[in-house]
Parts: C-alpha cells; sequence; structure tokens
C-alpha cells in the first residue's frame, strides 16, 4: 500500500494506492489505512468501481454505519445507503436532492447528539465539468488562528440543527426531522484518537453560540468561519468514475458546489460512519 499526499503541505488529502476495496481487508492492513486517516483527513482510493455490497463492506472497516436522517433517499436495500443525487425517478432534475451537496462548509451530522466519525462517498454518474468537492482542515485553521481569537471561543459551546441559523435545505427533511431540537457541542473540539483541537462549528448546521445574543453571537461565528474558510486550509477533490472517497467529520470541514450543468447527472453512493460523543 502506497500513501500520497495530494495537497502541497502534505496535511490534507492523500491517495491510497495498491488496496483491493473489492475484497475484505484484513485488520492489519487496514490499520495502515486508518494511520493515513489520522494524518490526512481525507483519503481517495481510484480506479475501482463498486457495487451497493462492496461500498458498503468497505465502508464498514472506519466503523458502525448510521442511516441518514433523509429517509426518500435511502437505498431500498441498503438503509446505510443514501443517494446523493440529482436526478428524481423519472429522469427529471431533482432540486431538492441537488441541494443536499451543501454549499456551505460543513460537517455531516453535526446536528447529532452522537456526530459522524467520516462519510464515504462513491459516484455512479459524473457530469463533464464542476461538481468537485472542497475540503478545509480544521486543525490548521484552529493552531494558526489568532490568539485573540482562539482565546474569545475557548470554551464556548454551540447549538446544532440541520440547516443552522440559515435554514439551509431543510426542505429535504420529514416533518419530525424538522422539528427535532437543536443539540450542542463544544465550538472547538478534542478528537477522540489524536487528543489535537479542531473548530467544530460549521456555517451550515450551527444555529449559534450559547449563552450569547443573537447578534454577539453571529458576529462571532462570522469571525470564526471568515478565518476558517481561508484558501491555505482547503484542497479539491476532483472526481472521477471508480474513486471512493472518505473524508473526517471531527476535525475537517466539506462542502460541494452546484458549479455544474443542470442537465448531466451527479449520482453518488453515501455511506456514514458513527461516531462518539463530543464532550
Amino acid at each position: 500500500m502506497i500513501v500520497k499526499p495530494l495537497n502541497k503541505d502534505g496535511a490534507l488529502g492523500a491517495q491510497i494506492a495498491g488496496l483491493d476495496l473489492t475484497r475484505p481487508i484484513a485488520r492489519a492492513e487496514f490499520a495502515a489505512v486508518d494511520a493515513a486517516f489520522r494524518e490526512h483527513l481525507v483519503l481517495v482510493f481510484r480506479g475501482a468501481p463498486l457495487d451497493p455490497n462492496q461500498f458498503v463492506a468497505f465502508s464498514r472497516n472506519f466503523g458502525a454505519l448510521q442511516p441518514h436522517v433523509t429517509k426518500r433517499y435511502r437505498h431500498p436495500e441498503h438503509p446505510e445507503i443514501v443517494y446523493m443525487t440529482n436526478v428524481k425517478p423519472d429522469g427529471s432534475y431533482d432540486r431538492a436532492g441537488a441541494q443536499r451537496g451543501a454549499q456551505a462548509w460543513h460537517s455531516d451530522l453535526s446536528y447529532d447528539v452522537v456526530p459522524a466519525k467520516c462519510t464515504l462517498l462513491h459516484p455512479l454518474a459524473l457530469p463533464d465539468r464542476g461538481g468537485n468537492t472542497k475540503f478545509a482542515d480544521m486543525y490548521a485553521a484552529f493552531e494558526t488562528m489568532p490568539a485573540a481569537l482562539r482565546d474569545r471561543i475557548a470554551g464556548l459551546r454551540a447549538e446544532f440543527r440541520y440547516g443552522g441559523r440559515h435554514g439551509y435545505s431543510v426542505e429535504v427533511l420529514s416533518e419530525a426531522a424538522r422539528n427535532r431540537p437543536s443539540v450542542v457541542h463544544p465550538m472547538v473540539r478534542v478528537h477522540p484518537d489524536t487528543g489535537r483541537r479542531a473548530v467544530f462549528a460549521n456555517p451550515y448546521h450551527t444555529v449559534g453560540i450559547r449563552g450569547m445574543a443573537r447578534a454577539q453571537s453571529d458576529a462571532l461565528l462570522d469571525e470564526v468561519f471568515a478565518w476558517c474558510a481561508q484558501p491555505q486550509f482547503q484542497w479539491e477533490h476532483r472526481w472521477r468514475l471508480g474513486d471512493t472517497i472518505v473524508w473526517e467529520n471531527r476535525a475537517a470541514w466539506h462542502q460541494g458546489p452546484r458549479d455544474y450543468p443542470t442537465d448531466q447527472k451527479r449520482v453518488f453512493l453515501r455511506t456514514t460512519v458513527r461516531g462518539t460523543p463530543t464532550h
């Protein structure tokens, strides 16, 4: 197995070569993948088309799988898989489905009581341009943050809900899911495996900071998010058919710009791996 960093600074994003995703992976062999995941936060595996059974089996190497809150996009035979698609069954454009590829920076399931560990995607259809996925390293964002700003957010806790303070994409949710109460997590999270601190609040799912008036909370969140969204913390993955990608939700943000032609299919299989409680 070969680990090839994909970002110029060697931190965010790495390609794994020499691993057959279509067969069971021995625990000792996967340990090297897990080490690369902890270091690089995003791993890319190329040139291996997978069927749903193979995709679920590979995903389970990272932990127990968690069904997504939007039930209408779940795979009919594999509830662990949700389709990320811009196409309805009749072939027409699915605006709500396309919006689930969130344009705002976020980490998946940060609105859950126990947020997700990681997410995996595998494309079934891609447009001929656009539709890439961007990632941002929240370790680096926190560690290089001006000390005064770090001190202001130290120990703060924030409320999270699907769609956050701006109500992004809530139309894809059922009424029950739309009415779920907010959950509370630290703005800065200590990673359970590495012990490093990373910004966990994110623009898409954060509602506000506990104990602050709305205007004060919004101003501080805007300042933090502007710092974290700088280009030096980012890396962009350009999709190819046969890719499988896994990304960290506890120490990285991601976003999916809708910059591709709406008359072209963009369809993925997606799984999400259960995480551990925040503290």
